[in-house]
Parts: C-alpha cells; sequence; structure tokens
C-alpha cells in the first residue's frame, strides 16, 4: 500500500487527481498484515514530519484518520504513549517536524479512544505533548515557521492553547501582520482568525486586547499585511466603546500614528474578505475626532482618491462608499469634492449596469446630490452629472431632506455638540437664520451679504431706509427683509440683477469686489437722496452716518529736506493687509499686519514726494493713522496676486491666526486739531490704494514694527501703554509735537472664507455671530448651521485650502438697544 501511495504522490496527476484517487483507495477495504499496516502508520508519519509538499501532509493527514477508524487497536498499540515521547526526546534537531506529526497522531487517537486504558493513556500524550508545546512556545513563538506550527497544533487540539490567552492572541496577530504573501498562505490566515475568534468567545476580555494589538500593528512604522483586515473584519462592532478609551490613554506623539493605520485600512479594502472594515474605519475616525479633531481633514484629503477608485470595484464598493459618506459629508473640504468630480458619471455608469446594486446606485445618488447642493459652483460639471442622473431615471433629492442628511452627518455638530450648547446660554435653541440659494457662482455675493446683514446696525439702516424701488439700495433692504422671514431660504435673484455686468455674468467673482461695490453703491444712494444733506466735508469727528464700516484715515507726509508736513484726511470702509510680509512664524497675526500696514513708509527714488515749500521732488517719510475709528472694522486680506512668471493671479496661502478679540488705536479726540488737516485730497498721489480701498504698501515687504497696533487672541488682557511704547518708543507718531493715542477695542463678529488652492475657482462661505445671543453661525449658500468660535478656529487649522478672507470686528464700546426684530419701512 505504501508504495502504491509513494507513486500517486510522484505521478504527473494534478493535486485534486491525486486526493480523488486516495480517496478511492481508501474506500476500499484492505486485509493486509499487521506489519504492513504498521509500515503505512509509518509511512504517512513521514509524510507528515517531512511535508515535502502541503498536498503530502494532507495526506498523510487522511491516511492517518483512515487507519485509525479502521484499524484501531493496530494505531493505538503502535503509536503507544512510549513511542510517542521516543520520538519526541530523541529527535532534539528535528523536534519541529516530529511535533507536527505526533500532533496529528495524538488527534486521532483522542477520537477513537473508547476504553478507560486508551483514555488514560491518550492522556499521558497530552501532558507530554503540553509541555512541551509550552515550552517551544514561549521560546519560538517569534518564528514564522513555529507561528505556522502553533496556529495547526492549537486548532487541532485546542487543549495545548498556553494559559496565558494574550500572550497567544500577540503571537497570532504578529504572525497576520508579518505576512510577507498572504495569497500563499491562505489555509494559516483563515486558521488563525478561527483560533482568535475562539478565544474571543472564551473571554470578551481578550477583544479589547485583539483591538490594542491590531491598532499597534496598523500603526507601526513597518510594513502591516492585508491579512489583519480578515480579522478586522470578524471583530464584533459592539466592542467599538474600547475604541476612545484606548484612544484617551496613547501618548500624544502617537496619536498621529492613527492617520498611517487608517490609510492602511483603506488600503485593506482591496481584499475581497475585508468585511466591516468600514464600520471600524468609521468608529476609529469618530473616537479620533473627539480627541484630535486636525487629522480628520488630513486623512480625508489622502483616502477619498483611493476611496472612489474602490467603488468600481463591487467587492469594495459597499465600504468604500460607507466611508465615503461619512468623510465627504462630514468634512468641509472643497478641494476634495472637487478632484472626483469628473469620475461621478463613470462610478454612475458602472453602478447602473449591475442589475442588483440598484440599492448601493440611489445611496450613491443621494450623496452626489446632498455633496452638489453643499459646495455649489461648479455649474458646467454639476450640469454633465445632473444629465446623468436624469438618464438613469434616478430621483431627486428633496431639499428637506438634503438638509437632515447634511445636519445629520456635519462633523462639527458630532465633535462639538458640547462646545455648541454653551455658546447660547439665554436660548436653548437659537433663531433659525435663513440662507441664500446659489444662482450660479454666486457664492461670492451670498457670502458677505450673510455678514452685513449680520451686523445689526447696518441691517438697522438698511431696513429702515425708504429707497425708490429701482435702487440696488432697495434690492438690498428686501433681501435683507426676507432674511428675516421663516424662511429656510431665499433667492437674492433681484439683487443679482442690479449689479453691474462686470459682478453679474455668471462666473466666480472676487467677494470683496462685491463688498466694495455695494458699499460704494450705498454710500452714493444716501448722499443723492434729497432727504439726506450730508457731504464728507461737513462729517463730525466722531461719526461717520453713512455706514458703520466707515472710519477716517489721516495720511501725514513730511518733506524729508525741509521738515513740512501735509496731512489729508479720508474715509475708508476697510483695510487691506498685505501678506507678504516678513516673520520669523509660519503663521501671522492680526498684530503682524496692522504693524505692516502702519509702518512709516519712505517716498524716494522714482517715488519721491513734490514739496510745495521745496519746489521739487523730495524724499519724504508717509504716515498713516486712524482719526476715527469704524464703529464696525472690516479687514481684508491680499489673497490674491498677479504672478508674473506663470503669468496669471495666484492665491497666497498665508495662515492667519483667527483672534477673538483686536485692539486698534487711534488719534485721540483732543489731539485731531492740532494741525490743518485737508479733506478734499492727497496733495501727493501714492500707489497704494487699490480699486478705491486703503491698501498694503509698495515695500509690503520691507516693513518694520511701527505701526500703531496689536491683535489680542482670546479676550486675553493688554496693558496699552506699555503696548504703544514697545511699538512705538514714545508717544510721538510723525513730524512736530507729540500725539496721544487711544485704543478702540474690538470684538470679532463675522469671517468670510475662501475654500480652494487657485485664485480662478474655488467657493466662498460665512461664518457670524448673531449681536443678539452671541450664537456663531455657519453659512454656506443655503446650508445654515450652528457652531462655535472653537470650531471655527479649529477648522482653520484643518483645512489648509479654506483661508480667511474678511474679518468684521465689531467696537465692544457700541450699544445697540434693540436687537430684535427690527421695525422695516414698506
Amino acid at each position: 500500500m505504501d508504495k502504491i501511495l509513494e507513486g500517486l504522490l510522484t505521478s504527473a496527476h494534478n493535486e485534486h487527481v491525486k486526493k480523488k484517487l486516495v480517496e478511492k483507495i481508501t474506500a476500499t477495504p484492505y486485509n493486509m498484515p499487521n506489519e504492513d499496516w504498521k509500515l503505512l502508520c509509518d509511512f504517512s508519519y513521514d509524510l507528515i514530519k517531512e511535508q515535502i509538499t502541503p498536498l503530502h501532509a494532507e495526506i498523510g493527514d487522511y491516511i492517518l484518520a483512515w487507519i485509525a477508524r479502521c484499524q484501531e487497536r493496530i494505531y493505538l498499540d503502535h503509536f503507544n504513549s512510549e513511542t510517542l515521547e521516543n520520538r519526541l526526546t530523541h529527535a532534539i534537531s528535528s523536534i519541529y517536524k516530529n511535533l507536527r506529526a505526533v500532533v496529528k497522531v495524538i488527534k486521532h487517537k483522542n477520537d477513537i479512544s473508547i476504553y478507560a486504558l486508551d483514555k488514560e493513556t491518550v492522556e499521558r500524550d497530552f501532558q507530554l505533548l503540553k509541555v512541551l508545546t509550552e515550552k517551544y512556545f514561549f521560546l519560538c513563538k517569534g518564528r514564522h515557521d513555529w507561528q505556522i506550527l502553533f496556529v495547526f497544533i492549537f486548532n487541532d487540539l485546542p487543549r495545548l492553547i498556553p494559559t496565558e490567552r494574550n500572550v497567544v492572541i500577540q503571537m497570532l496577530i504578529n504572525g497576520l501582520a508579518n505576512l510577507t504573501n498572504e495569497s500563499m498562505e491562505v489555509d494559516f490566515v483563515k486558521k488563525s482568525v478561527t483560533l482568535i475568534e475562539m478565544l474571543w468567545n472564551e473571554s470578551t476580555e481578550t477583544i479589547s486586547f485583539s483591538i490594542r494589538e491590531i491598532f499597534e500593528k496598523l500603526t507601526a512604522s513597518s510594513q502591516c499585511s492585508n491579512a489583519i483586515a480578515v480579522l478586522i473584519g470578524k471583530i464584533p462592532i459592539e466592542n467599538k466603546i474600547v475604541i476612545l478609551p484606548y484612544l484617551q490613554q496613547m501618548p500624544h506623539e502617537d496619536i498621529s500614528r492613527l492617520e498611517i493605520g487608517i490609510q492602511r485600512m483603506v488600503e485593506m479594502m482591496k481584499n475581497p474578505d475585508s468585511k466591516n472594515i468600514g464600520n471600524w474605519i468609521i468608529e476609529l475616525m469618530n473616537a479620533l475626532g473627539k480627541i484630535n479633531h486636525d487629522m480628520l481633514t488630513s486623512i480625508t484629503n489622502k483616502c477619498v482618491p483611493i476611496l472612489f477608485k474602490y467603488l468600481y470595484n463591487r467587492k469594495s464598493r459597499e465600504n468604500a462608499l460607507l466611508i465615503l459618506k461619512y468623510m465627504l459629508l462630514g468634512c468641509r473640504g472643497y478641494d476634495v469634492f472637487r478632484t472626483i468630480l469628473t469620475m461621478v458619471p463613470d462610478v454612475l455608469d458602472i453602478i447602473s449596469s449591475e442589475d442588483d446594486q440598484r440599492e448601493i446606485l440611489l445611496e450613491f445618488s443621494t450623496l452626489v446630490q446632498c455633496l452638489m447642493y453643499r459646495f455649489p459652483g461648479y455649474i458646467a460639471q454639476y450640469d454633465i452629472i445632473s444629465q446623468k442622473l436624469e438618464s438613469l431615471k434616478l430621483p431627486t433629492v428633496e431639499q428637506k431632506e438634503i438638509m437632515s442628511i447634511l445636519q445629520k452627518n456635519a462633523w462639527n455638530k458630532m465633535f462639538s455638540a458640547d462646545v455648541s450648547k454653551t455658546t447660547t446660554p439665554r436660548y436653548s435653541k437659537p433663531k433659525k437664520k435663513v440662507g441664500l440659494q446659489n444662482l450660479g457662482n454666486t457664492c461670492f455675493m451670498n457670502s458677505v451679504l450673510q455678514a452685513l446683514f449680520n451686523t445689526a446696525e447696518f441691517r438697522r439702516r438698511i431696513l429702515r431706509t425708504s429707497r425708490n424701488r429701482t435702487s440696488t439700495l432697495y434690492q438690498l433692504q428686501q433681501c435683507f427683509q426676507s432674511l428675516e422671514s421663516d424662511k429656510s431660504y431665499i433667492s437674492p435673484s433681484a439683487l443679482l440683477e442690479t449689479l453691474p455686468k462686470w459682478l453679474n455674468n455668471g462666473r466666480q467673482q472676487d467677494c470683496h469686489e462685491f463688498l466694495k461695490q455695494q458699499l460704494t453703491s450705498n454710500k452714493r444712494q444716501r448722499l443723492d437722496d434729497p432727504n439726506n444733506h450730508i457731504s464728507f466735508d461737513q462729517l463730525d469727528d466722531n461719526e461717520i452716518p453713512i455706514s458703520p464700516f466707515g472710519g477716517v484715515l489721516v495720511n501725514t507726509i513730511e518733506c524729508l529736506s525741509c521738515g513740512t508736513e501735509s496731512k489729508t484726511k479720508e474715509e475708508f470702509h476697510d483695510l487691506t493687509l498685505s501678506l507678504q510680509i516678513e516673520s520669523s512664524s509660519k503663521n501671522l497675526s492680526f498684530s503682524d499686519l496692522l504693524s505692516e500696514f502702519f509702518s512709516p513708509e519712505k517716498l524716494n527714488d522714482d517715488n519721491q514726494y513734490h514739496c510745495e515749500k521745496c519746489r521739487g521732488l523730495c524724499d519724504a517719510l508717509k504716515t498713516t493713522r486712524i482719526m476715527v475709528p469704524p464703529k464696525y472694522l472690516i479687514l481684508s486680506l491680499n489673497r490674491f496676486e498677479y504672478n508674473k512668471r506663470y503669468a496669471k493671479r495666484i492665491k497666497i496661502m498665508t495662515h492667519v491666526t483667527i483672534q477673538e478679540t483686536l485692539s486698534l488705536s487711534y488719534i485721540a479726540k483732543s489731539d485731531r486739531r492740532t494741525s490743518k488737516v485737508d479733506s478734499n485730497g492727497t496733495k501727493h498721489k501714492i500707489n497704494q490704494y487699490v480699486n478705491g480701498d486703503i491698501g498694503g504698501k509698495r515695500n509690503g515687504v520691507n516693513g518694520n514694527s511701527n505701526g500703531i497696533t496689536n491683535g489680542v487672541t482670546n479676550g486675553d488682557s493688554i496693558d496699552n501703554d506699555k503696548i504703544y511704547k514697545e511699538i512705538n518708543g514714545n508717544t510721538r507718531i510723525s513730524g512736530k509735537g507729540d500725539i496721544k493715542m487711544e485704543w478702540a477695542e474690538y470684538d470679532l463678529s463675522a469671517i468670510v472664507i475662501h475654500s480652494g488652492s487657485s485664485a480662478e475657482y474655488g467657493h466662498y462661505y460665512t461664518y457670524a455671530k448673531d449681536e443678539g445671543d452671541d450664537t456663531w453661525w455657519y453659512f454656506n449658500d443655503n446650508f445654515v448651521n450652528t457652531t462655535s468660535l472653537r470650531n471655527i478656529i479649529s477648522e482653520g487649522v484643518d483645512y489648509r485650502y479654506d483661508t480667511p478672507y474678511l474679518f468684521f470686528f465689531r467696537q465692544k464700546t457700541m450699544i445697540n438697544n434693540n436687537l430684535g426684530q427690527l421695525v422695516t419701512s414698506s
């Protein structure tokens, strides 16, 4: 018999045929002498021991089981305890091989032992095997060949598993994580996972330990095999409660490694056996968001393009869609959605071509429609997607449902519910705000309108102004009245029609240009009002009646030849601050920007000053100071500039720290009339005004620290006199005599954000604070939700391409007696 089997194993037949032939041979009863049966026992034992190929070992085990069933006595006598002990103790050099074979022998002995004497013999065998197994387990558990052996031993004879279960689990997880070729060791992976599940069933504590070990492997600097994904998919989801405590106990420096772990889990989704891994990625990100929210955006940016490609493959599609919904509905990253827009029609086609994927198709369609609503602006691409959705007869998701989905899945709501509650101490639920419909690349207008509407004094003035029905001011008034309605959103189409063609051409515009156009237009229309008899020359130094955003600057030019000073006064509605300044920090503060803005500028070379007294061009020093601080201060950051090298406008990504409060110096009232100020215009034209605004200096990158300003973050107290002296050395600002300065304190009231990496495209949205109850709101076209300043500051760090563009500050000393429902004029 052994010769027949040996010939069969060396034949040219494939493995399947060889197995069938062995089954056929063993199905026939054989009447052989006892010695032949013993030879067959040894032959089978050697097949397992040597394991020339996995098939040799498999057939050897099959033959042993057959002999044990049909020749019980011969089998038990031949493989008696003394024989097995000799094989193990006298074969030290080949203990690994003999242990592999002896385990199979004892397994079959245990299966056929009926009589008490035989059971006692088997028990002795187990005790011997247990001693040897534990000895070599602790000596060799780090070697992969022994790991494979232990996995098969423990599956065959669970009684041999060492009592220190966590050590066994650690060995098994190490073995899975360190595989170099999972396809070659499918049986090892399967048996390892089965063994771990068996240990989980013994004690739920081993599950918590396993999760921690898995995360250790996923976040390690060394490679981690995709086989771990099979194990992750087996973890009962109810054990997610262990993740947050585990992360909370991690050292701060180790938290960052979780980004690597989640990326690896995403890559493992290619494995067809990685079921349920999507749920674990989401649970891990949920816990991570409560520990370190900053990392979620980075993970999303890196993983979304990969996950979107997984939608093409039905085996990974369900997990991929689950995670994409979590990431894209939760984050505010405009650019990450833009990167996958072009793939949407193809994915729709592929999923729709598979008849059994209708539910997935509807789910994906809903996600796409929610994202198109949330990130308006890509009209051309959205038209293509909308046509594709229509051609596939996919239902349109109602706006109410979209709003519900977006609010339910927003990360800021998930991770900061406790923070949001504390922002409105006087109200259990703040009054709902109204959104603005995007009419096609009109987010530039919507974002500014929300900032203006939430400026209480400006809103009051607009609503109480009586205008004719054809003016921009009238349409702005109508828009503001609608924003006080109970609607979820309104259309500002009538106001859009009043804009000049260069702002109303269907393209994305600069929101700062729209702001300037509105303030200029409103001022002009109010001055043209026959009931208004106010001119700029008549303005009192304490008040700018045209706009609460208005302030007055004094420009002083001192001739460096004769010392003569020329002063001019001019109105401003916002200060444009240069980002191109020298700083030792990557993050600029308002103190940096305003110090540069107010720093003295030397007029020389091609930009000399024409001195009337000297009757010629002379070097001069120009200083700018605030004479009347605005009630509402608007700071615009000069984020877009023309790049000569690339021959196009580019966006400056410099980070500016968001500050809750700001201090701004201005000339004290008692010193405003110490010298004559010309209000009819400047005597020297300087190229520092951009489109009528007060812009940055030509030598913006060469500024010094002589500006009289200071920004204060998070309400920290300041010593104004000390700061003033540190910046200026004394109270002399320019020319002859000392000028006394005072300070205006401001609170942050609104921020307009530009989302995108380019100056040529992007999206605008706004954060604004309700002056009545101090609740912060997030306005993104139709979408409106509450938020908190803490979230806003955090997202300023999280979202690299979402950069503040316009800041609105409100004077702390302002008194608004009526911030409730305003009486509107018809």
